[in-house]
């Protein structure tokens, strides 16, 4: 049995004021075209299909128009569970007639320990909860950590499991060792969120959403198929796509393929000057920018300015002077405030402090000593 491994899609996500839902057409766009070349059995969506609890209404068409393309023109079944970005209210409200079309949406706990059969395998859902969740649902006290909540799951799931037949499992959770970036929205707050590897050591396999790293942990039978496309610029320079399984008797196939976004993100490091006069080798200008600038002083409105160039410039910031370990040795009593000044700028930046910049250092020590003359 062969199946497509996605999760994490964010539908409706904002960058600093920038929608990227042109961008997700794209890639879903993507997907589909993958679905197409590969035909696999089902397609699975391992949860935080949605960005927000209240998605807005072109996000809902968004994800509708790509769940009704995948399940009825392509004629691929689905399952997907939901996240913690997911309201489940908004992600469930037609789960009764997509059932009937082979796309099931799964945010309750009700099936938890009711596995779905497709082919021969059996697919156990772990849609995302909380330690409080499982606590109200199972009417249990002693569970106050994601871990003792997936373990008490886990251990739910043992009781009904047939070992001797091909069980995976799809969830919504952060594995310990795992890793994060700066995109993905904590767990939870005040618990600890992450979950022993050794929790799903049942399942011949187990595929995860949550963490945005294609790669973030380490495992012969743990997988996370990452976001679809970068969402941060922590997730620079990492590739993004879909997992593809193809399922025998207790062993399985798997692959990670890549899909080249619309527009990337993309981490710069240079001086203001070489970002305006256009001396940097910059292919993708309508990709999406963090510039981390030097030699900015006296720069008024530089994200207008690098705005006309690089029109999806999405955040600038100030490079900073990297300071040597070694410590400078100085007598400050020998010296005037200038030169001390003088001193500290040349260990700092490997520059003499010259022109405007000295004179407005001057400045200041005049005024200062003249206001303290007049006290």
């Amino acid at each position: 049995m062969k199946i497509l491994h996605t999760a994490d899609w964010h539908i409706g996500k904002t960058i600093n004021g920038q929608s990227l839902i042109e961008d997700q057409k794209f890639i879903l766009s993507k997907l589909f075209d993958a679905i197409k070349e590969h035909q696999p059995d089902i397609v699975v969506i391992s949860g935080d299909l949605y960005d927000l609890h209240y998605p807005n209404k072109e996000s809902m068409v968004v994800l509708e128009d790509a769940l009704s393309t995948i399940n009825l023109e392509l004629n691929t079944p689905v399952i997907a569970i939901s996240g913690n970005h997911d309201g489940k209210e908004r992600l469930n409200y037609g789960e009764r007639w997509f059932e009937k079309t082979g796309l099931k949406i799964i945010t309750g706990y009700d099936q938890l320990l009711e596995p779905i059969k497709v082919n021969d395998v059996n697919i156990y859902v772990m849609p995302y909860f909380t330690p409080a969740d499982i606590r109200h649902v199972f009417e249990v006290k002693d569970i106050h950590t994601h871990q003792e909540a997936t373990e008490f799951i886990v251990h739910k799931m043992k009781e009904v499991i047939k070992e001797d037949e091909t069980n995976i499992l799809i969830g919504h959770l952060f594995v310990a060792g795992g890793e994060s970036t700066d995109s993905e929205r904590p767990l939870s707050i005040g618990t600890i969120e992450t979950v022993s590897a050794d929790t799903f050591e049942i399942f011949d396999a187990v595929l995860l959403g949550h963490l945005h790293h294609p790669f973030a942990i380490k495992s012969d039978y743990i997988f996370y198929s990452g976001t679809p496309m970068q969402y941060s610029f922590s997730e620079a320079n990492q590739s993004k796509g879909y997992r593809l399984f193809d399922f025998g008797y207790k062993s399985f196939k798997e692959s990670f393929i890549p899909i080249e976004p619309r527009r990337a993100f993309q981490v710069i490091q240079a001086s203001y000057e070489d970002v305006i006069h256009e001396k940097l080798d910059i292919k993708h200008r309508e990709d999406y920018f963090h510039f981390k600038l030097s030699d900015m002083d006296h720069v008024t409105d530089p994200l207008m300015k690098i705005r006309s160039i690089y029109p999806n410039t999405l955040q600038i910031s100030r490079q900073d002077y990297e300071v040597a370990n070694d410590e400078i040795d100085v007598d400050v009593h020998t010296l005037t405030d200038l030169e001390i000044i003088e001193s500290f700028y040349d260990h700092v930046t490997g520059e003499t402090l010259e022109g405007i910049k000295k004179e407005k250092i001057i400045a200041l020590l005049e005024n200062d000593l003249n206001k303290g003359a007049r006290e």
